[in-house]
């Protein structure tokens, strides 16, 4: 499982260097390990944002990477599996997670900023559930596959500042 890089898009945005470094080629140093290793499956936490004109550097490393990864398994035979997640939220969150920000903007100031459109929509996912089917795509079926990972319902980000207003 490669989970590891620079994963806040505002501050890859700032660091577009360290955004490849960390994200493309700290991914090629994984993958070459794990084929190293004869590993049976790399899996790789990428994002939704594959899809965006959004995230900037962010998307543009993650976008590399897959295919990096698709490239290895064609020259390599190393199988994997790309995870597109969604927005995550849970218990551990920090400053880099978008909605542990909200809330602790709303806690401390009693205000919420949000630098975005607040009609993007989101998929929000509790890490929880995110963790069971990360564990769950090992099955054979899952190899060789991108796949989506996220909550069922579409979310405005003003619907999400809403909530948090009301709490």
């Amino acid at each position: 499982y490669n989970f590891a890089g620079l994963a806040d898009i505002d501050d890859a945005q700032n660091r577009p260097i360290e955004t490849a470094q960390l994200n493309v080629l700290g991914n090629m140093h994984a993958m070459e390990a794990a084929r190293l290793a004869k590993a049976k499956r790399f899996v790789f936490a990428s994002t939704l944002y594959v899809y965006s004109e959004a995230g900037s550097f962010y998307r543009a490393s993650k976008q590399a990477s897959e295919r990096f990864i698709e490239a290895y398994q064609e020259r390599y035979g190393l199988d994997y599996t790309i995870l597109r997640y969604g927005s995550l939220y849970g218990r551990r969150a920090d400053m880099h997670n978008g909605i542990h920000r909200l809330l602790r903007q709303a806690l401390e100031t009693h205000h919420i900023h949000y630098g975005g459109s607040g009609e993007s929509m989101r998929e929000y996912i509790h890490v929880t559930d995110a963790a069971k089917l990360s564990v769950q795509i090992l099955d054979q079926q899952y190899a060789n596959r991108h796949l989506v990972l996220t909550g069922q319902e579409r979310m405005a980000v003003k619907n999400l500042m809403s909530m948090i207003s009301e709490m």
